[in-house]
């Protein structure tokens, strides 16, 4: 088995493969719609472990798996589809290709370690160490383009504490949502040599989607699964 993983930016797009209903390719690639996975993303902390059954979820009468931000899998073939638009996508690879994850994590997400919750649930349900994960941080907004209100910026740092995590205070009301989700990896076993990162702001690089720069209801696609040799 390898791991085949891809970090989107604003090409192919969300809206256009939901418009065709159909394979869609990315660069060469061809992807099958009948194999692909989609959550429904809700800002939840909820992580569902992928079967068979699940292939095809958010193409035509097959719905997405609902209520779930994450998703993992070990289904030969299958592809774990995640879409943001600011929000930061975290692609999750054992490097013993025995699984893969994929994960919505915005600021609700972060909040509640959802990554976290998408590296137990590889650990319990495949008996992988967290020091063979390999995790992938996509695209997303940075701080100095995000502000929020002011509870909401303390209940964001509070959480953090909670977690053990020492989130960076130092410009008030932008929360920093590559730094938590960076430490909730950490603080889960993932050695920082693992740890890749796009640090592209979507808001500043107008190739990718950003909902806080345009309003858009587009997103990029970022998906990841185990194919044969």
């Amino acid at each position: 088995m390898k791991i085949w993983w891809h970090l989107g930016d604003g090409n192919p797009d969300y809206r256009g493969i939901m418009r065709e209903q159909g394979d869609f390719c990315v660069g060469d690639k061809r992807i099958p719609a009948h194999k692909v996975v989609i959550a429904e993303q809700v800002h939840s902390a909820q992580v569902h472990l992928c079967s068979e059954a699940d292939s095809g979820a958010g193409f035509g009468s097959h719905p997405q798996i609902a209520g779930a931000d994450g998703l993992v899998t070990a289904v030969p073939g299958q592809y774990l589809l995640i879409r943001t638009a600011d929000c930061l996508p975290v692609l999750l690879a054992d490097s013993q290709n025995r699984a893969v994850g994929a994960v919505h994590s915005g600021r609700e997400g972060t909040r509640k370690n959802i990554v976290g919750r998408a590296v137990r649930l590889l650990q319990d349900q495949f008996a992988i160490a967290a020091q063979d994960l390999l995790a992938y941080i996509g695209a997303g907004v940075c701080r100095q383009h995000y502000e929020v209100d002011e509870q909401t910026w303390e209940e964001y740092n509070r959480a953090l504490r909670e977690q053990g995590l020492f989130p960076d205070l130092s410009l008030y009301r932008h929360p920093d949502i590559r730094l938590g989700v960076f430490q909730q990896l950490i603080a889960a076993g993932i050695a920082f040599r693992n740890i890749e990162q796009v640090c592209i702001c979507t808001y500043e690089a107008y190739n990718y989607h950003s909902y806080r720069r345009d309003g858009t209801r587009n997103r990029q696609i970022n998906l990841i699964g185990m194919e044969y040799e």
